[in-house]
């Protein structure tokens, strides 16, 4: 890849970005970051201690002295000393911030000392239904010198509720790895799931109550075909009471949680399902969908939130009614019923996934890297 930013210098404080990740915002940043590094661009990094990373030359990683930080608020106050030295030492032009919440008020004081010698550009997947959130954003939202958004969904609705000017914020879709791709399905896989001869439903994320997985147990009661089984991927807070449900239910034979797995484990599961299912009431991205996408899944997802922008209802996929058992339920049976259907809906998906690149985004940031007021010039 060409590097082609030598003078361009840019410090992202983040909670974590580890390469066994699979959530959806920590891969955001990771990928980002590794494919700014690429493209040149010197990267200045400040974690938690002992946080994994990955290895570049571009790269430069400073450590707190702690490891985890609780709550992340205070992780504003604690990068404040650590970004006037570093400052010092490496000169950056931006500075990004991944969360406005966690990173946002530590960056603005730090700016307040520096006038007009540092832009922030501040990253949004979506606005969060938190009070203290709101009250942020309230406050700050408008003291950002760029805002970036994962799509125009949340563009949108940073537009609408903070009146903001919609030519401040620029829109970053998501990338997707290239190996992400269809590949057979792994023996030991199917036999640890008994998933042999049977139609697999597959749900990849963070068990959390937006991702609304109560709706596909309910769901699944509904589908009375002995031969299909939904493998919920991931872990979380809500697992312990998802499995009770599932068991209340009667979904025991049905329904698999598989916990957590590790990031280069995801394909081997996408490539193991008939239908990928994602039912969350809302999303900044929804990277999953074009993950499932590149390995040749289609997807049935909620109508709702930036979920419309990932499929094309018919072709790469279905967008089915937020939270309606028997839209789903047809939709399912529809696909589950038809082979020739489910394949030429997954070669759609898989080219239409190929437009979303991580080097296309980090192109993209660095055009609005080098468009705002920097000192690199």
């Amino acid at each position: 890849m060409k590097k082609i930013n030598k003078k361009l210098v840019v410090c992202s404080p983040q909670l974590g970005i580890s390469s066994q990740s699979n959530s959806g915002g920590e891969v955001y940043d990771r990928e980002t970051l590794k494919y700014l590094c690429d493209l040149g661009v010197k990267v200045i990094v400040i974690l938690p201690k002992n946080k994994p990373c990955f290895k570049h030359q571009n790269l430069i990683v400073y450590y707190l002295p702690i490891s985890f930080v609780w709550p992340p608020y205070l992780f504003n106050l604690l990068i404040l000393p650590y970004l006037f030295g570093i400052l010092k030492n490496h000169k950056f032009n931006i500075l990004r911030v991944h969360s406005p919440y966690f990173v946002g008020l530590g960056a603005l004081i730090f700016k307040f000392f520096l006038s007009s010698k540092i832009n922030l550009v501040v990253h949004y997947h979506h606005l969060e239904d938190n009070f203290l959130f709101d009250l942020i954003n309230k406050l700050f939202i408008k003291k950002w010198d760029v805002i970036t958004a994962d799509s125009q969904f949340t563009k949108n609705e940073i537009v609408e509720k903070y009146e903001l000017n919609k030519e401040k914020i620029k829109i970053i879709y998501a990338g997707v790895d290239k190996k992400f791709k269809p590949k057979m399905k792994k023996d030991f896989l199917l036999k640890k799931y008994n998933l042999k001869n049977k139609k697999v439903l597959l749900f990849l994320g963070g068990l959390k109550p937006r991702k609304n997985i109560g709706f596909l147990l309910r769901l699944m009661t509904k589908i009375q075909e002995e031969n299909i089984k939904l493998l919920i991927v991931g872990e979380g807070r809500l697992k312990s009471k998802l499995i009770k449900i599932k068991n209340k239910l009667g979904l025991k034979n049905k329904v698999i949680f598989t916990g957590f797995i590790k990031e280069e484990e995801k394909i081997d599961y996408y490539n193991l399902a008939d239908i990928f299912l994602f039912p969350s009431q809302k999303e900044g991205f929804g990277m999953p969908i074009i993950e499932a996408g590149s390995c040749g899944i289609p997807a049935i997802a909620s109508d709702v939130s930036s979920l419309k922008e990932l499929i094309i209802n018919g072709k790469t996929g279905y967008l089915a009614k937020f939270n309606d058992i028997s839209d789903w339920r047809e939709k399912i049976k529809r696909l589950l019923k038809d082979k020739n259907l489910r394949a030429k809906m997954g070669q759609s998906a898989r080219g239409y996934s190929q437009q979303f690149s991580w080097a296309i985004s980090a192109r993209k940031q660095i055009e609005i890297y080098k468009k705002i007021k920097t000192n690199f010039n």
